[in-house]
């Protein structure tokens, strides 16, 4: 086959770039080249709880002027939701549902964009005794939340006996699932569902629990204790990146791995609160600090939204049901495990053994593509040779790409993963034409298993693409933890 001399000279680039981020053992790993923290809005008396949107914009809670601010395209900000009730923490869905700690209010509530912005409540009390004042919260994957009740302001008598960590089930069932803390304040559940960290500020520290299921924990673990001069009071609010380390508010952003070692600091110009990853390619880390809002250029993409909505309130689990959230779907001699919202669809050609339609995601303007090759014996032309097909299926302007090496229940793999202009395939096939997609996407894996290779494309807008990326990897068991930068893209 024919290879443009400009795809192998970029190919060969890209397997001996020397950053592997998901080492990430210092910040040069994490941090864009020369990137700081740069203010992008104020004239905020408090402000928390920075939150992408699936729709492509920000928010963050402004919590003394009682609102929620939205940051637009041009860097300015207009009121979103006023009065907000003291929000504090909040956090999307995939779906777009906005998920809010109202602390005046001593709630925690969903917010329905696509409803006029539709408050329900989903909890304001245990047991019959009203919340303290919900603070953070974080999602799951199984329609859940995690949501921690401390205190902070006047004293006054609480009705709960602690300030504890409380989880909600996708039917509504509350259980208080810590209460050893003295003031639990950030939360995180981990990219892998494994584990759920929690802040401790008063006493600087940080925590991790095992998840043994939804809402029962085990194993805590201090993992993290702050230093007194280089990370002053916190932890605060935190955000994960899609490989697991924690982005925490301490006296500036204190940056760890899953296990807790510390991996740098980075300085911001006014004590953070919290942070949250988001942008066009969730690379820019948000920071609510103070008075302002900051925003930080980083190489690694941050944790994706959770898929799962919560059902509508009010709705009930059946004790014991199942959310049947996963489909098998057979693709040659593989069996992949993707969303039961895929849709299967008639294959374009026989050398495509499976076909799904992938649901785009809000703002964009069409579905995403996931197509199963098998080519048999020659595997047209082995990893290396497809790698630079894919690659060269985008418009070298402003193309972005790079190869990742991982392994799963079948084998070893390779993942490729380009964005930029993508020349996509129109018509029969074998006709060879195509149309201009700019803002897209391709995630790309070549898996060598006992019946030979089988090549994984999915393709689409890029929002639609980076929201269900996750999905993609685990449908046939990969993890962007796990995977690492590729030295050799040969078969």
């Amino acid at each position: 086959m024919k290879r443009s001399v400009e795809t192998f000279v970029f190919f060969t680039c890209l397997l001996l770039s020397g950053a592997a981020l998901s080492r990430a053992a210092e910040l040069a790993d994490l941090v864009a080249p020369g990137a700081k923290a740069q203010k992008v809005a104020g004239d905020c008396k408090f402000t928390e709880g920075p939150a992408w949107s699936p729709q492509g914009f920000l928010l963050f809670s402004d919590i003394p002027n009682d609102r929620i601010v939205q940051l637009l395209p041009d860097g300015t900000t207009k009121d979103f939701l006023n009065p907000s009730e003291r929000a504090n923490g909040l956090m999307f869905n995939r779906a777009g549902q906005l998920f809010a700690c109202q602390g005046g209010a001593r709630r925690v509530v969903m917010v329905d964009l696509a409803a006029a912005n539709r408050i329900a409540v989903l909890a304001d009390g245990y047991e019959g005794k009203k919340l303290n004042s919900p603070n953070d919260l974080a999602l799951d994957a199984h329609g859940g939340l995690y949501f921690t009740d401390p205190y902070y302001g006047p004293e006054m008598k609480l009705e709960q006996p602690v300030m504890g960590v409380y989880y909600l089930d996708a039917g509504r069932k509350r259980s208080r699932v810590i209460e050893d803390l003295r003031r639990p304040n950030g939360i995180l559940v981990s990219p892998s569902g494994q584990y759920l960290y929690v802040a401790e500020p008063d006493q600087r520290e940080l925590y991790r629990y095992r998840i043994e299921a939804p809402g029962k924990l085990a194993e805590k673990k201090l993992i993290f204790t702050g230093d007194p001069e280089l990370d002053g009071g916190g932890p605060d609010g935190m955000a994960h990146d899609a490989l697991g380390n924690i982005y925490a508010s301490y006296q500036g952003i204190t940056v760890l791995d899953p296990e807790g070692k510390l991996i740098g600091r980075i300085p911001v110009p006014e004590h953070p609160a919290n942070c949250a990853f988001g942008g066009k390619e969730n690379k820019t880390l948000y920071i609510t600090a103070r008075t302002s809002l900051y925003a930080l250029e980083l190489k690694v993409a941050g944790m994706a939204l959770q898929e799962s909505p919560p059902p509508a309130p009010g709705a009930a689990a059946e004790p014991g049901a199942a959310r049947a959230e996963k489909k098998e779907v057979k693709a040659g001699a593989l069996k992949l495990k993707v969303p039961a919202a895929w849709k299967e669809v008639k294959a374009d050609s026989s050398m495509r053994v499976a076909q799904l339609e992938v649901p785009k995601a809000p703002g964009d303007e069409e579905a995403g593509e996931f197509v199963v090759f098998h080519f048999g014996a020659g595997g047209a032309g082995g990893a290396r040779a497809n790698v630079e097909r894919w690659i060269g299926q985008f418009s070298p302007e402003g193309r972005k790409s790079r190869v990742m090496a991982g392994k799963c229940p079948t084998g070893e793999y390779t993942l490729v993963e380009v964005s930029g202009t993508y020349n996509k395939s129109v018509g029969p096939i074998v006709e060879g034409k195509t149309r201009s997609m700019p803002g897209a996407r391709l995630l790309g894996a070549v898996l060598k298993t006992g019946e030979g290779t089988y090549y994984l494309k999915f393709t689409g807008p890029e929002k639609t693409v980076a929201a269900a990326a996750e999905d993609f990897r685990a449908s046939f068991g990969g993890s962007a933890k796990e995977e690492k930068e590729s030295k050799s893209g040969s078969s």
